[in-house]
């Protein structure tokens, strides 16, 4: 699939992506990659984003509007689209064909865990990383790297996932874009001061 994919996103994130450091940062994690493709010469990670701007804005989680926060204190334009729109697969679909357009994904999901033999359910954050017109999947970027490698998904399977309620934030699930054109304009002018 990759190589009849569009992965410009894959091509910018890859370099740069990391693996969760601990089991409720797949957005820090998310955010990590996203900042340090943005901003190389910072190097930043998750210890130092969840230390000086994460922490404060964390409460048994986050949700799409707190990671927009996020980004917005580090300097990075950000827009959520919620489940609910009346277009939300459609627009979706228009979102990740532009090669400018990083995207987070916030999905609800389940998977069996073997060794505990029970069934795991919680909210996730990842990137999407490539899109494949043909066979309708995207690429996912798991932060639980070690869990779920990177993978292919049907996108209407993750269009589902993504149409849950967040009870924590009383709000549908979505995701949020990042451009990374509009950002890099102001990345030579911008230092992120954490």
């Amino acid at each position: 699939l990759f190589s009849t994919s569009f992965h410009v996103a894959y091509n910018y994130l890859n370099p740069h992506f990391e693996g969760q450091e601990h089991l409720s940062f797949c957005d820090i994690a998310c955010a990590s990659t996203i900042l340090n493709t943005l901003f190389p010469s910072q190097k930043l990670n998750q210890s130092i984003i969840y230390s000086y701007v994460a922490k404060a804005h964390m409460s048994n989680g986050i949700t799409l509007a707190k990671l927009s926060l996020f980004f917005q204190i580090c300097g990075v334009y950000s827009i959520i689209r919620y489940s609910d729109h009346e277009n939300f697969e459609e627009q979706f679909r228009e979102d990740i064909k532009k090669q400018d357009n990083f995207i987070i994904v916030n999905y609800w999901r389940q998977y069996y865990i073997n060794e505990k033999d029970y069934i795991h359910k919680s909210g996730h954050f990842a990137l999407i990383a490539g899109f494949d017109q043909k066979t309708d999947y995207v690429l996912i970027l798991d932060p639980n790297a070690t869990r779920f490698p990177h993978h292919w998904l049907p996108l209407k399977h993750l269009v589902r996932m993504m149409s849950t309620y967040d009870k924590m934030a009383s709000m549908p699930r979505g995701y949020l874009i990042i451009t990374h054109q509009n950002n890099n304009k102001q990345s030579d002018q911008y230092r992120i001061y954490l």
